[in-house]
C-alpha cells in the first residue's frame, strides 16, 4: 500500500509538470514556403545577326628600303629610328675610298678639290623609318640595306579566315574591327591572298585601315557577320538556362506566381540576345530575367521592378 501511494504521488507530479510545458508553448510552427525575387521582360522580335570573330594583325603593306650607292664610309647621317622621312630628302653622305685616296693629291692639284664632295644618298618613298641598321662612321658596301621606310598609308589588317567560311568572306565584305581598348572601327575586306595555308587551311584577307595612326603589329578582333535573321524571336542570353555540358536549355516563365520551365532550342547569338527556335513562348509571355539561377520548377517567386 504505501508504494502504491508513492507511484500515484509521482505519476500526479509528472502530469502536473506535462500540463505546464503544455501552458507555456506558443502555436505549432507553420512551414512556409521560399520566395524568389526575379526580374521580368517580354520577349521580342527583331533582326539579329551572329558574327564569328577572328584574330587579326596589322601590317604596312609598302616599305621601302634605304641601300648604299658606293661603297665607302658614312660620314654624315642625320635620321633614326621613329623619324619622319620625305622623298627626296638626304638619308645620309657616303666617302668612298677614292675619295679619301684623292685628298693627299688634291694639294698639289687643286682642281681634284671638287671630286672630294661626300656622294648624297636620296630617299625615294615618304613615311616613317622603322630601322636602322647603320650608324655614322661605318664602312658599307654597295647596295647595303641602311634603313626601312613604312609608308603609314599601307596600314592593313590580315586576318585569317578557315576556308570553310570562304563564303562569307569577300572583297567588300563590311566587318567590325574591335581594337583591345575596345574602340570598335567600321571596316571593309579589300582583297586576300591567293593561297590557303597548309597547316590551318585558313586563308588571308585584308582590310585596309582608314586611321593610319595604329601601329604596326597591333592584335585585333575582327568580327565578321555571317548569319542573319530578320524576324527572331529573342530573349536576353542573361534569362538563357544551361546544364553544365550546355546540351539542353530552358526558360523560366511565370505563371501565376510560379516560375515554369520550358524547354527551349536557340538559334543565333550575340553578345547580349539569344534566338529562341523552338519552345512553348510568345511575345506575351513574361520570362524571369534575373534570378532564374538553380531556380526549381513551380518555384514561388516575388517580382521585383
Amino acid at each position: 500500500m504505501k508504494y502504491s501511494f508513492l507511484v500515484l504521488i509521482f505519476f500526479l507530479l509528472y502530469c502536473k509538470q506535462s500540463d505546464s510545458a503544455g501552458s507555456d508553448a506558443g502555436p505549432e510552427e507553420v512551414l512556409t514556403e521560399s520566395i524568389t525575387e526575379v526580374t521580368l521582360e517580354h520577349p521580342q522580335r527583331v533582326s539579329m545577326t551572329e558574327y564569328m570573330h577572328l584574330n587579326a594583325v596589322t601590317v604596312y603593306q609598302k616599305k621601302d628600303n634605304i641601300r648604299s650607292n658606293n661603297t665607302g664610309y658614312i660620314v654624315s647621317l642625320n635620321y633614326k629610328i621613329g623619324d619622319r622621312i620625305n622623298a627626296g630628302a638626304v638619308f645620309c653622305k657616303i666617302l668612298t675610298k677614292e675619295q679619301v685616296a684623292l685628298k693627299n693629291i688634291s694639294r698639289s692639284d687643286s682642281t681634284l678639290i671638287k671630286f672630294q664632295e661626300p656622294l648624297q644618298v636620296i630617299t625615294h618613298g615618304t613615311g616613317i623609318i622603322t630601322s636602322v641598321n647603320v650608324v655614322q662612321g661605318d664602312y658599307i658596301a654597295e647596295g647595303d640595306i641602311m634603313a626601312t621606310i613604312s609608308e603609314p598609308g599601307s596600314l592593313i589588317a590580315e586576318v585569317n579566315v578557315p576556308y570553310e567560311y570562304k563564303q562569307y568572306a569577300h572583297a567588300g565584305t563590311r566587318c567590325q574591327l574591335i581594337l583591345p581598348d575596345q574602340h570598335i572601327m567600321e571596316a571593309t575586306i579589300t582583297g586576300m591572298l591567293p593561297t590557303v595555308d597548309p597547316v590551318s587551311q585558313s586563308q588571308t584577307y585584308f582590310i585596309k585601315l582608314s586611321q593610319a595612326l595604329l601601329p604596326e603589329n597591333l592584335n585585333i578582333m575582327v568580327r565578321l557577320p555571317y548569319q542573319h535573321s530578320n524576324n527572331a524571336l529573342c530573349v536576353h542570353s542573361t534569362a538563357v538556362q544551361t546544364d553544365e555540358l550546355h546540351q539542353d536549355f530552358w526558360l523560366m516563365k511565370l505563371v501565376g506566381d510560379r516560375a515554369i520551365r520550358v524547354p527551349v532550342t536557340l538559334g543565333l547569338q550575340n553578345d547580349s540576345l539569344s534566338e529562341v527556335l523552338s519552345g512553348d513562348l510568345s511575345i506575351q509571355d513574361s520570362i524571369i530575367n534575373e534570378g532564374a539561377y538553380e531556380l526549381a520548377d513551380s518555384s514561388l517567386v516575388k517580382i521585383v521592378f
